[in-house]
């Protein structure tokens, strides 16, 4: 398989090393790698097909180490598993022109398993991510630092409105950079006066490091959009070629 594609799907979850630990699902030529940060501030998955292992679950539990061997490998990489006698996956062997490679496998038992998260029956505000978000986040973060938070909030004039971000920790003295973005927002109608309404956030904090690494993570998307909840819950998924990941970050305490 492209070697291309196997580092872009562990990218995707790895998260510079925020995620190490987890199973691999491959069913039909199609991988799906659920994924929890070990805060539990961000729950994903990452699907792909044209993954070529046969069926299997495997445990990956240092994902750092796997990734160093995979980019050791040229371009094109056999993927294959050694199993026990009893079919239990013991090696993930990879083979190149040059080199043969052996990552033994985690018992699945030790690798934590990843919750379902209850989605909103629908979202209050939704927001298109493009390379100019991206990069406004991404230098915004930059400049600031060592910061752990990012709130969002939505602001309503002439009937337009915008997502407000703020980058910057929540104290009142606290270095902080701002930008706005277009979005659209679930328009409300109240039965009784006959009116509609956009809905509207008031403001929700979010882990600023997580972000930054799932939007550096998925800069070379084709697509991308960001789904916020009032309740406290975000939704950011992308689309790059064959590989969709989604990302659910839940707000910060506020205590």
């Amino acid at each position: 398989m492209n070697k291309q594609t196997l580092t872009s799907v562990v990218d995707k979850y790895h998260l510079n090393g925020a995620v190490e630990s987890v199973k691999w699902d491959i069913k039909d030529k199609n991988i799906t790698v659920d994924f929890i940060t070990p805060m539990k501030n961000l729950v994903g998955k990452v699907t792909s097909p044209n993954f070529d292992l046969d069926d299997a679950q495997i445990g990956i539990y240092n994902t750092s180490q796997f990734y160093k061997l995979v980019k050791i490998m040229d371009s094109t990489v056999i993927l294959g598993l050694s199993k026990s006698p009893y079919g239990t996956p013991l090696e993930l062997t990879l083979q190149d022109n040059q080199y043969d490679l052996n990552y033994y496998l985690s018992d699945l038992m030790l690798i934590e398993t990843v919750p379902t998260i209850n989605e909103p029956s629908s979202y209050d505000v939704n927001v298109n991510i493009d390379s100019e978000f991206i990069n406004k986040f991404a230098n915004a973060k930059k400049a600031l630092g060592d910061v752990k938070q990012f709130t969002i909030k939505t602001e309503t004039k002439d009937n337009d409105t915008e997502l407000l971000i703020t980058i910057g920790d929540g104290n009142g003295y606290a270095n902080k950079i701002k930008f706005k973005t277009s979005c659209e927002s679930v328009i409300l109608t109240d039965s009784e006066l006959g009116v509609s309404f956009a809905s509207n956030l008031n403001e929700i904090p979010f882990p600023a490091d997580i972000m930054m690494e799932v939007l550096k993570a998925n800069e070379e998307a084709n697509s991308g959009v960001i789904n916020i909840s009032s309740e406290g819950l975000m939704k950011v998924s992308f689309k790059e070629d064959s590989i969709e990941s989604i990302y659910y970050l839940v707000r910060l305490s506020t205590q």
